[in-house]
């Protein structure tokens, strides 16, 4: 016998105020309301009362300011039938809500499955439909989440690449740095050979200051001009004196 389902949802609820939904399964009780409230004692989370012949069993999971319920479902267990209700709020699936509600309630006819009597074929039908809901919601989300991953991939792929790049760019101009240093070496090295006289060039360098300069020399000054040791310019100096290119004054 198919199951009996009273879907509850305005065309367009409000952005604060929850809509509901319900659904509801043929059964038979097989105990008093107040044997089944002791059977589902365990429940700790579950408000329990009475209404008429049937047990009624709240679930309130939050409150509004006023402290009203705001997210809940509300279950009968008529001697007839189990009717649920529930709140779903704006913002939330209400496919996914559904089958939140309807976990519950199965967990609940778990436990009072010697007090009550559903028949099968009407949970199967119920679970055939939600199971169908679920697969869409599923879907949904694992093609949102693979629309994601690709998009991920391919910034991932795309950073990467730069990465890459830059790399290359990085080695190249590391390459090009170390040749730079090496010709600027080569350079410095050159610049001092041409900077540093052999001893025949400074000796003459050492007789032509002399002459320009009255038969006189000042070390300390020919060194800072030349940009040579006083040392060497001192060891030429006594070479030509030595073989006879100059005279020292007595």
């Amino acid at each position: 016998m198919a199951a009996q389902q009273q879907p509850q949802t305005p065309a367009q609820p409000t952005a604060s105020v929850p809509f509901t939904g319900s659904f509801s399964l043929r059964a038979k009780a097989n105990a008093p309301p107040s044997q089944m409230a002791q059977l589902l004692s365990m429940l700790t989370f579950l408000e329990m009362s009475q209404e008429d012949d049937a047990l009624v069993a709240l679930n309130v999971e939050s409150r509004d300011i006023q402290k009203s319920p705001y997210l809940f479902s509300i279950t009968y267990f008529k001697p007839g039938k189990v009717e649920t209700l529930y709140s779903c709020i704006p913002g939330m699936s209400p496919k996914k809500r559904r089958l939140e509600v309807l976990r519950n309630v199965l967990n609940m006819l778990t436990l009072l499955s010697d007090a009550y009597s559903v028949d099968t074929r009407e949970i199967y039908q119920l679970l055939e439909s939600s199971l169908a809901d679920m697969a869409e919601y599923v879907t949904a989300d694992y093609e949102k989440l693979f629309s994601e991953h690709d998009s991920l991939k391919a910034q991932v792929a795309e950073l990467s690449k730069r990465a890459r790049d830059l790399a290359l760019a990085n080695d190249s101009l590391s390459k090009e740095n170390y040749d730079l240093k090496l010709k600027n070496d080569e350079l410095v090295l050159k610049l001092k050979a041409l900077e540093t006289y052999s001893d025949s060039v400074l000796g003459l360098k050492i007789q032509d200051w002399i002459k320009e300069h009255g038969g006189e020399i000042n070390i300390l000054e020919f060194s800072r001009v030349h940009n040579v040791p006083e040392m060497r310019v001192e060891q030429i100096l006594n070479r030509l004196v030595t073989e006879g290119y100059l005279e020292a004054r007595k």
